[in-house]
């Protein structure tokens, strides 16, 4: 048997954060648990909250750190020890200013571009080289400060497209499993 892909769905805990743009990763890993049935439970080695499935015809771990977006990798990084998931079985979903609201990008590796839970993880893990899904969440409207903005709740007009963004994010989760990085890119990006 083949050590499972690790999924991590970036947020803050508590019900403050619950619906905010920083926490549409968080959000995504739920949709996709609520779409594989399963529920979450608290790891004991990490404290990350888990769920178990199968997508894709893979063996995956859902998970949710419940520290805040800052201190992820404090979760993370016992998560992928434990689960022995080499940076590429290891995917985050994570909240992206520098793409529009509502789209989904595909890649690995690469600058965390001033994203404190992507930071916290690479450096617990020692490499940026791990998967990562970015939804959209656009940028500040006027000279909003960014961390600020990621904060709040989505706007009134986009919360009607939240549901369709957790959708395409679990579809480019599981595509992201079933095919390379690169046939992924090419199905999502065009979305």
């Amino acid at each position: 048997m083949t050590d499972p892909i690790v999924i991590v769905g970036l947020g803050n805990p508590g019900s403050r954060y619950e619906k905010t743009r920083h926490n549409v990763g968080a959000m995504a890993v739920d949709h996709l648990a609520g779409k594989l049935g399963e529920k979450f439970r608290a790891h004991k080695k990490s404290g990350a909250a888990v769920a178990a499935g199968r997508l894709a015809g893979h063996q995956v771990v859902l998970a949710k750190p419940t520290c805040f977006m800052n201190e992820s990798g404090r979760q993370v990084g016992p998560l992928a020890a434990f689960y022995s998931a080499a940076p590429q079985s290891l995917i985050v979903v994570h909240d992206e200013l520098d793409i529009d609201f509502g789209a989904v990008r595909l890649k690995r590796g690469g600058g965390e571009g001033g994203h404190n839970g992507l930071r916290s993880i690479s450096s617990v893990i020692g490499t940026r080289d791990y998967l990562r899904v970015r939804l959209g969440v656009g940028r500040p409207p006027g000279r909003q400060d960014p961390a600020d903005f990621v904060l709040k709740p989505f706007a009134t007009t986009e919360r009607a497209e939240v549901p369709l963004l957790l959708e395409n994010a679990a579809d480019a989760i599981e595509l992201l499993i079933e095919y390379s990085l690169e046939d992924a890119q090419n199905r999502v990006h065009a979305w």
